[in-house]
């Protein structure tokens, strides 16, 4: 008898060490804050691969796939300053959406651009990560970002 609830004592403390990761994982909204805040502090910093890390492998800009060393490049040499007005997100599902204005300050091999894009639309998924190295936990990361007139670099 012993031995039966050591086991099943054992066996729900793994299960609770793999769960624990989506249990105790904060609402959607502040991990999708989160992302993108960091981000946006990495590309400040000139760090590509905090940026690349919150980016989906099938991220997009302006309606077209988005060259992942190319983005490295950027953010390595311009350290773009990018100010996000709006940071709510609208989750549906393994989905979100923030429809924001958004300022950008950059200047990459000699093209400058220092504006205000009125509407932005950064799309977002969820998708499963690890922490621990076992632990599967919920992250999000961009898919898209979206807008008329998006700087091409």
């Amino acid at each position: 008898m012993g031995k039966k609830i050591a086991v099943v004592v054992g066996l729900l403390g793994l299960v609770l060490f793999f769960a624990s990761g989506y249990l105790f994982a904060p609402p959607d909204s502040v991990l999708i804050k989160q992302s993108l805040t960091r981000a946006v502090d990495a590309a400040r910093s000139g760090q590509p691969s905090p940026v690349l890390d919150k980016l989906s492998s099938k991220f997009s800009y302006g309606g077209e796939w988005a060259n992942r060393s190319e983005i490295a490049k950027v953010i390595r040499q311009a350290r773009p300053e990018i100010s996000v007005l709006k940071t709510d997100p609208v989750v549906t599902g393994n989905t979100a959406t923030i429809v924001s204005q958004v300022s950008l300050k950059v200047n990459y091999m000699g093209m400058g651009v220092d504006s205000t894009l009125p509407e932005v639309t950064i799309r977002f998924e969820k998708e499963t990560g690890t922490k621990w190295i076992l632990v599967p936990e919920p992250r999000w990361r961009i898919t898209a970002v979206e807008a008329e007139a998006l700087p091409d670099y």
